[in-house]
């Protein structure tokens, strides 16, 4: 927790405030898979879901905090009871699969923190082809 604390400190620290931050707790272990890479890998099972749960738990401790927001990833994998193994490419790493459920939960968060920036630059239609820097650095509409 103290080396998680730390990092939102420093954020803190160059001017990024704490409602600026999300963390993201791990996501579950799929421990029959992971086992089967340790294997190959030539070792034995090295972690435990149990244990990334923790790890998760004290994640979640730290957002609340430190008054950032924190997105539950080895919960909602784990929600309902469902098979959450096809987001994980190994038992430990995310799939493909994985990191679009990522996304789709981490998104809305994302957009709710930057929907209120102002737009600094034109939208990419809004460029003129020929003259770009004509609609990036001003002298003109495009």
């Amino acid at each position: 927790m103290v080396n998680l604390k730390s990092m939102v400190g420093y954020l803190r620290s160059v001017g990024v405030p704490e409602d600026r931050v999300i963390l993201i707790t791990p996501p579950p272990l799929c421990e029959d898979a992971w086992e089967k890479e340790c294997l190959v890998q030539g070792c034995k099972l090295n972690r435990l879901n149990s244990v990334v749960g923790e790890y998760a738990r004290a994640c979640l401790r730290v957002a609340q905090d430190c008054g950032t927001d924190v997105l539950d990833l080895w919960t909602l994998m784990q929600t309902d009871g469902q098979d959450f193994s096809s987001y994980l490419s190994d038992g430990l790493h995310l799939s493909p699969k994985g990191n679009e459920f990522l996304s789709s939960h981490l998104w809305p968060l994302v957009e709710k923190k930057v929907s209120s920036l102002p737009l600094l630059l034109p939208y990419w239609r809004d460029v003129a082809e020929a003259k770009p820097e004509l609609s990036l650095l001003g002298d003109g509409d495009h």
